[in-house]
């Protein structure tokens, strides 16, 4: 994709609900984090480079030319990427994160790590406070299935890591890390997880 082309990329990954928004915001912020900066040091980020954050749905309409409003986030030099491992047209994402991949100046990967129980929560919660809005993705269905062996919901959960861990060697990233849900800074109340 030209408008990454020579930027630094950072994709941030994991199911619907798994906190992504989140975590982007903690990594994001221009407030002092310790948080923040660990995860820079590990990445070998400069914590005061200008840095901006789309998701990979805004990147493909962008591509499309549906959305041009969204390539004023692709001035900075350091972008990170929202992306959902549970989100619909998974082949036409994971296409163009290939191709962002082999135009960008580096590209590394944060993996949102969430357990299943915690995922399940959340989605229930999200499913609870709008209830007439369900989406249609593998995270719904996943949820659904959950009602019926819990078991076998799990197993596909994990399975969504499992096929993104594929789409990590596909990629070649400059760097990887796995983020656990429960290392993130606590939230507040106004705060909540994605």
């Amino acid at each position: 994709m030209r408008e990454l082309s020579g930027k630094k990329v950072v994709i941030v990954a994991g199911p619907s609900a798994s906190g992504k928004s989140y975590l982007i915001r903690q990594l994001t912020t221009k407030r002092k984090s310790h948080f923040r900066d660990q995860i820079y040091h590990q990445l070998g980020i400069n914590p005061q480079e200008p840095r901006s954050h789309i998701s990979i749905g805004a990147l493909t309409k962008l591509e499309n030319n549906s959305k041009p409003g969204h390539s004023r986030k692709l001035i900075k030099e350091l972008i990170f990427i929202h992306f959902d491992t549970t989100s619909r047209h998974q082949s036409d994402k994971q296409r163009l994160l290939r191709s962002i991949a082999t135009s960008c100046k580096s590209i590394k990967v944060v993996t949102l790590k969430t357990t299943f129980d915690v995922w399940h929560q959340r989605m229930r919660q999200r499913i609870d406070l709008n209830p007439t809005n369900n989406p249609s993705n593998s995270a719904y269905a996943i949820y659904k299935l959950s009602r019926l062996s819990r078991q076998l919901a799990k197993w596909r959960y994990e399975l969504a890591y499992k096929q993104w861990a594929k789409i990590i060697n596909d990629i070649q990233p400059d760097r990887q890390l796995v983020v656990r849900n429960e290392d993130m800074p606590l939230k507040t109340k106004n705060q909540n997880p994605e």
